[in-house]
């Protein structure tokens, strides 16, 4: 059984409901947006798939031609592996695939879209409340001159009243619905455009909102972590036994660090910390104890169990004194310093 549209049926094309005017959209791009919202449903509808912000990003992406996605969705399109959300999400991590800013931007003006049919809705239901008393009104003047004839016509105004308002309650409250789960959805895509796709560790946009939201004059710290010697791990086992390295090593971060810092994939193969409290030498300690549970695991390939070898970081901490950049600067330079000095360390700029 499919499931029930994703679209209400007076946003389709070719569906207009009783008593609502349909506006033209005099700027071209916005309904050339609006279109592709629709197309975009009307697919993910069509193959039953959730409408999960990475699911839309692939989609809006295929229906455009995209060279990077549209190939692979047509392909499976063409064999007889259905089309899950589980497959999408393999071509986005295949491609490294984020939420664009303008897919946020489409989502937005579906969710306004909808707010704005949500009030038209009202405006014709008032407007039609209008016309029912001005017709009352006049009913009820001439009542004197043809009474049998009066009371036939208001009760056939108010059955057809009665018939509108019934209507436009339904629609209203369709609109509503599909309102509240494109919300919901964009809520989810914007928690979503803040994570890092592979690991799931906020991605660096997240870590400098954080930043931003500090206190001024709050006592903070950076560390960046970047693994040793990744390159000869991704040349000598393949890249996917890589990404399953960059995904344990976020998976220690985060547990090893637990409260003590915001943990944060920053690029490529590095990691950045951002701790809130204490002193220099607690989070150079923090940061520490993780290197030292890392090079204690022993890791293997998961297709033979092959051994990778030991896998180890090098992280440099610095004082943030109100200016990220120059605070991941100094980390940064600090980190380099740590892999000359023979890596597999954690050093403490200097201030």
């Amino acid at each position: 059984m499919s499931r029930p549209s994703i679209l209400p049926t007076w946003l389709k094309r070719g569906s207009t409901p009783a008593c609502i005017a349909v506006e033209t959209p005099g700027d071209a791009r916005t309904a050339m947006r609006r279109a592709a919202f629709e197309m975009v449903g009307e697919f993910l509808d069509l193959h039953d798939l959730e409408p999960n912000d990475v699911n839309y990003a692939i989609v809006r992406a295929h229906l455009s031609g995209d060279p990077a996605v549209s190939p692979a969705v047509t392909a499976l399109l063409a064999s007889s592996i259905p089309l899950t959300s589980a497959a999408l999400a393999s071509i986005a991590e295949a491609r490294e695939w984020t939420l664009r800013p303008d897919t946020l931007a489409e989502m937005t003006e579906g969710l306004a879209t909808q707010f704005a049919e949500c009030l038209r809705l009202v405006t014709a239901t008032s407007q039609s409340n209008d016309r029912y008393r001005a017709a009352l009104d006049s009913e009820v003047a001439g009542l004197s001159a043809d009474p049998l004839g009066t009371v036939d016509r208001l009760v056939a105004l108010t059955r057809h009243a009665v018939e509108v308002a019934a209507a436009m309650e339904a629609e209203l409250d369709n609109a509503r619905r599909e309102t509240d789960r494109l919300r919901t959805n964009l809520r989810r895509a914007q928690r979503e455009a803040d994570r890092d796709h592979l690991t799931g560790l906020p991605n660096r946009r997240h870590f400098e909102t954080r930043f931003g939201a500090l206190e001024q004059g709050a006592v903070a710290y950076v560390a960046l972590c970047d693994i040793d010697d990744f390159k000869v791990i991704n040349d000598s086992h393949g890249h996917s036994t890589g990404d399953r390295v960059l995904k344990f090593v976020a998976r220690l971060l985060r547990s090893e660090l637990g409260d003590h810092a915001i943990v944060a994939r920053y690029g490529g193969e590095e990691f950045v910390c951002l701790f809130e409290g204490g002193s220099i030498a607690d989070a150079a300690g923090y940061v520490d104890r993780a290197r030292a549970e890392l090079v204690s695991r022993s890791l293997t390939r998961r297709e033979d169990d092959k051994p990778i070898g030991r896998v180890t970081f090098s992280a440099g901490v610095a004082v943030l004194k109100g200016d990220l950049q120059e605070a991941l600067r100094l980390a940064d330079a600090t980190l380099y310093t740590a892999k000359r000095a023979g890596k597999n360390q954690v050093l403490i700029a200097d201030d």
